[in-house]
């Protein structure tokens, strides 16, 4: 629709309630042709595409992320555990120099040998506990599977049920996690006659 004037023959624009009406007009008519347009349909079929793929990405992304994070873990772990089987083959060392210390106490407990196999034995726990390696304090506690490898029962009025009477072989933990359990004896109640 173009108004003309009528006194000098150029074009003018129409009131602005004709150019909404107009633009309406325009764009449906547009959309009626584009529709059955193969370009559309390709320029659609491209949009649901794109969409596609960048769903994929945001899951690759989300996918790396959580490697990272596992692979981190696994190496801070491989890390903090990395000692567990150094320690694992030194700890029958460590009972042998008990062993020892008990059998020289019960002969003479005087020996200046004694003292430096006691002082040696204290160095060796001492490194120990400074690779965050320590020992599983067991005697009077309840007993615990986590910890705890019991090798027997044993009656008692004086604990109560499941409560470790004896260690037999000191455990150990390494950070949180246990090198080698304690073996006890655990307490039961006693049968009644």
């Amino acid at each position: 629709m173009i108004f003309k004037n009528k006194k000098n023959d150029r074009e003018a624009a129409p009131p602005e309630e004709s150019q909404e009406e107009l633009f309406d007009e325009t764009s449906q008519s547009c959309e009626s042709v584009l529709e059955g347009d193969p370009a559309t349909e390709k320029i659609s079929e491209l949009e649901a595409a794109l969409k596609e793929e960048k769903d994929r990405a945001i899951r690759c992304y989300a996918e790396l992320e959580n490697v990272r994070r596992r692979s981190a873990k696994e190496l801070a772990d491989e890390r903090k555990y990395s000692g567990m089987d150094v320690i694992r083959s030194l700890l029958p060392v460590l009972d042998n120099l008990q062993r020892a210390i008990e059998a020289a106490e019960k002969q003479n407990a005087d020996d200046p040998l004694l003292e430096g196999v006691r002082m040696v034995l204290q160095q060796f726990v001492c490194a120990l506990e400074h690779n965050d390696c320590k020992k599983i304090e067991a005697l009077h506690q309840p007993f615990d599977p986590n910890f705890h490898q019991a090798i027997s029962q044993t009656p008692s009025c004086d604990f109560p049920e499941n409560t470790v009477i004896m260690v037999t072989q000191d455990g150990y933990t390494l950070a949180d996690r246990v090198v080698r359990p304690s073996q006890v004896i655990v307490s039961r109640c006693p049968e009644s006659e």
